[in-house]
């Protein structure tokens, strides 16, 4: 059933039992050890465990002994049986065993029994030796460049110290001219050449043996190899095609053919067939240089072909002229035209382009063209666009082929552009050097109606007198519009939306912007909207709230507070401006009122009294400004110190007492009066106090183009309430900057360089800062100190100088010429009626320089004496 009888299991107490062994030597685990070692293993490291039992149940100790060699290279460890390293080996000492022999024994303690059992340790190579040849540099002396492939040259040897693969060794070599085998004979693999290594071929030569990982050793061969007279002369290009001016003269240099020979021969030249003529033309033997004859020339043709030879004279070696090398070249000559004529915009004084302000990027402006009369390239014309020195960014392109101008921004009448743009395009043969033509016109911009009319108020509140006649001006309104013409024309118009009734008592005057009155009024409050809409097609526009409260009427009369006053008596010697007696009346307003009081009595009784109110003035009323805002006002950058810009006046608020006390308030920028450049000057006029505002310093377009000022008005109530008004101010240019040259440098000129040639650039900058009084026009100036006059030629537009002759360093060497740059229009030439505003001089010395018509050559080569290799020339 699965279950346990327990009374067949009983507890007993516990017994000891020792079992002992009989008399038995200790037993190794092995009959016999064996270890491998690599030479550069660690002194002390550990090679092998060696360990016996005892049966006894003994400690057991352990010794070790070498049999023949090697005695102190090993040891053990007493108790542990660790067979270690006790000293370093080196399997290349031939002192050293590669196999060590030892007899491990095992002994009991306490006089037990011992046991030995033989170690056999053997040590195994590392590769820890590089190959090393026997000499450090291998050389070999005269060895013909023309000698056949695979020719024994010489043989290298190295050792390797190491055994097996470490030892074995192959040998490679740097240079692909050659090859090594196994045994170290080196030979060539290509055809050797004297004269393209400096005679000597050196090159490394590695020996590298087969272990794991390999080791090297390298050498250096130098193979010196002996000159033959086997290259022919090489020109320096097989086809050389010079051009020469269809005008050239007698002796005029045509080319140089260039021809070197490797081995290092002397070359002379001549013509195919012999000799040193060839038509009009002519060679010099020695230097290669090719000139028309020295007799009258007519080049009639397109080219000319010309056939030359380069022979060498076998210098370089013994025996080298036995064998005399000779190569041809091509020398084609094309006769060119002379670009003797610049670009010409003959309608250049036609152009006169509009474009729309707001025009895409892009939009075509005009199709300017320039004809050149040269042929081929030398009339072939490119246009670009000339920047202007003062000018931001580029406002045009133009195509380069076709000469049609686009604009390249967007342009606002209105802002920074203005109404018209100076462009100059620049027409460029491409000769060489190449010639230039400009063009400068002014280009419209047109105007579009892109602003709407802008009020100068946010809302105008203006008080009316209840008894006003009908025909009174009550308030203008004052809307301005930065477009021109019909877009900037405002027309004004006059609506109620608040109550359609107000319109009936008002009209306006759509020029001028008066609000008339046009019945009597009759209410304390009317609300009226003014509208400004320009000429425009479509009309842009604009709207503006006006709110007139109606003031009583002032019919009560000033009332004096004494009826009599004197008599004052005053002596006769008073100075003038003495106070003789002060008189004051004062404004009432009065309200009469009946008063009645009733009993409630049957039949009621009552009585009645007048009771007079006085309405007292609290002067708490701010003072009201004709316009809170005045402006734009333009006024000329010249203006002097003290003159008027504008007048401005404002009422007090407080009946009775008009005085008002104005103050020019100083802002936080030069734009806002910081620096005081306008001061104020109140006056009094026709009852009135007005403020002039003026100039307290000079003003400068170029520093700041306008200012925003505000002026405070203070009445003279007991509270002193104040208001504020805005003047703008927006200066005008004046052309009172003079062009300033950029640079004073001298410059040279190349003689026989042809006319039209560039020679430098002059620069001046306007610091005005609109067009034209910034625009730069440079002339030559003519008068007779001026030697250079007759000989340079100006672009009016770019300032850059060309000449108009040839020039001659013998003849004269350098040249003065005086340079002129005035402001203003195009049209406005030196001498004239009419002259540009300012002007300034600059005066350029040119210096001919002399043309290097021959360069230098070496026409001979000698070897004075030969050099062992490494030798320092001193």
């Amino acid at each position: 059933s699965g279950r346990v009888d327990e009374r067949r299991f009983q507890s007993t107490p516990e017994e000891r039992l020792s079992i002992v062994g009989g008399k038995r030597a200790p037993q190794f685990y092995l009959p016999g050890y064996e270890a491998e070692i690599a030479e550069n293993q660690k002194k002390d490291s550990d090679i092998i465990s060696v360990k016996a039992k005892s049966f006894a149940d003994r400690e057991i100790r352990y010794t070790l002994k070498a049999q023949g060699q090697g005695a102190g290279t090993f040891n053990i460890g007493p108790t542990s049986g660790i067979v270690k390293l006790a000293k370093e080996l080196d399997f290349e000492d031939l002192r050293q065993p590669h196999v060590y022999s030892l007899v491990v024994t095992a002994t009991e303690d306490s006089g037990g029994f011992s046991t030995s059992v033989e170690l056999t340790i053997r040590v195994t190579d590392v590769n820890d030796n590089a190959p090393k040849f026997e000499l450090p540099d291998y050389q070999a002396h005269n060895v013909d460049e023309d000698i056949p492939l695979g020719t024994s040259i010489l043989k290298v040897k190295a050792m390797d110290a190491d055994s097996g693969k470490n030892a074995e060794i192959e040998y490679l070599v740097s240079d692909d001219h050659f090859s090594v085998d196994s045994n170290g004979i080196i030979t060539n693999n290509k055809q050797l050449d004297a004269d393209n290594n400096n005679a000597y071929y050196e090159f490394s030569v590695t020996a590298k043996d087969k272990g794991e990982p390999a080791k090297t050793g390298t050498a250096t061969v130098r193979i010196y190899t002996k000159n033959k007279n086997d290259e022919e002369p090489k020109f320096s290009q097989q086809v050389y095609t010079p051009n020469v001016d269809e005008n050239a003269g007698p002796n005029t240099l045509v080319t140089t053919v260039v021809a070197s020979d490797k081995d290092g021969d002397n070359v002379r030249f001549g013509f195919v067939g012999g000799g040193t003529s060839s038509g009009q033309f002519v060679i010099e033997e020695i230097t290669g240089v090719i000139r028309l004859h020295n007799k009258a020339i007519s080049l009639d043709r397109d080219k000319y072909e010309l056939n030359v030879t380069a022979l060498d004279d076998g210098a370089c070696c013994v025996n080298g002229d036995a064998t005399i090398h000779t190569s041809t070249a091509v020398v084609v000559v094309f006769i060119t035209d002379v670009n003797d004529n610049k670009p010409i915009f003959k309608d250049c004084p036609t152009y006169f382009p509009k474009v729309e302000e707001g025009a895409p990027n892009g939009s075509p402006v005009i199709k300017v063209h320039a004809t050149d009369e040269d042929k081929g390239v030398n009339g072939q014309v490119k246009y670009s666009i000339v920047q202007q020195p003062n000018q931001k960014g580029t406002k045009f392109t133009v195509d380069e082929e076709t000469g049609e101008v686009s604009t390249n921004k967007v342009f606002d009448r209105e802002g920074d552009d203005g109404k018209f743009v100076s462009v100059t395009v620049k027409a460029t043969d491409q000769g060489e050097p190449s010639l230039e033509g400009v063009c400068s016109f002014t280009v419209e911009i047109t105007d579009v109606n892109d602003n709407p009319p802008l009020f100068d108020r946010q809302k105008y509140v203006e008080n009316v007198k209840q008894d006003a006649s009908i025909g009174t001006n009550i308030l203008r309104v004052s809307a301005s519009d930065e477009d021109a013409d019909n877009n900037g024309a405002i027309v004004y118009t006059l609506s109620a939306p608040f109550n359609p009734a107000d319109i009936e008592y008002f009209e306006i005057q759509p020029e001028s912007g008066w609000i008339v009155l046009k019945k009597p009024l009759d209410r304390d409050r009317y609300r009226l909207r003014v509208r400004a809409s320009d000429r425009g097609d479509p009309p842009s526009s604009a709207d503006v709230d006006v709110e007139l409260d109606v003031v009583d009427r002032n019919n009560k009369p000033p009332i004096w507070d004494m009826t009599t006053y004197g008599p004052v008596h005053i002596k006769e010697n008073v100075t003038v401006g003495t106070v003789v007696t002060s008189v004051k009346a004062r404004l009432r307003e009065t309200y009469k009122l009946e008063a009645m009081a009733q009993d409630k009595g049957f039949p009621p009784l009552s009585r009645t009294v007048e009771v007079q109110i006085d309405v007292v003035d609290r002067a708490n009323n701010p003072p009201v400004w004709d316009h809170t805002v005045y402006g734009p006002i333009y006024i000329r950058e010249n203006l002097p110190v003290g003159a008027k810009v504008v007048s401005v006046k404002a009422s007090s608020g407080i009946e009775n007492n008009p005085t008002v006390f104005y103050r020019l308030m100083p802002g936080s920028t030069a734009q806002t009066n910081k620096f005081h450049t306008f001061y104020l000057q109140q006056r009094a006029d026709n009852g009135f106090t007005w403020a002039d505002i003026k100039v307290n310093h000079p003003l400068d377009y170029e520093s700041i183009k306008e200012y925003n000022l505000t002026i405070r008005v203070e009445n003279n109530g007991a509270q002193q309430l104040a208001s504020e008004a805005t003047v703008y101010i927006m200066l005008e240019d004046v052309n009172d900057e003079i062009p300033l040259f950029t640079e004073r440098e001298q410059e040279t000129v190349l003689e026989g360089e042809p006319i039209g040639t560039k020679v430098t650039q002059v620069n001046a900058i306007d610091k005005d800062g609109t067009f034209p009084n910034n625009q730069v026009y440079y002339y030559i100036v003519d008068s007779p100190r001026n030697e250079g006059k007759d000989f340079f030629e100006i672009s009016m537009q770019t300032g850059e100088i060309f000449t108009k002759v040839v020039f001659d360093r013998e003849k004269q060497g350098a040249y003065a010429l005086e340079v002129e740059a005035r402001d203003g229009a195009p049209s406005a030439r030196p001498n004239s009626d009419n002259q540009p505003n300012s002007d300034s001089y600059v005066i350029k010395y040119l210096f001919i320089t002399g043309r290097a018509v021959n360069k230098p050559r070496v026409t001979r080569y000698a070897c004075l004496d030969y050099l062992p290799p490494h030798n320092v020339l001193r």
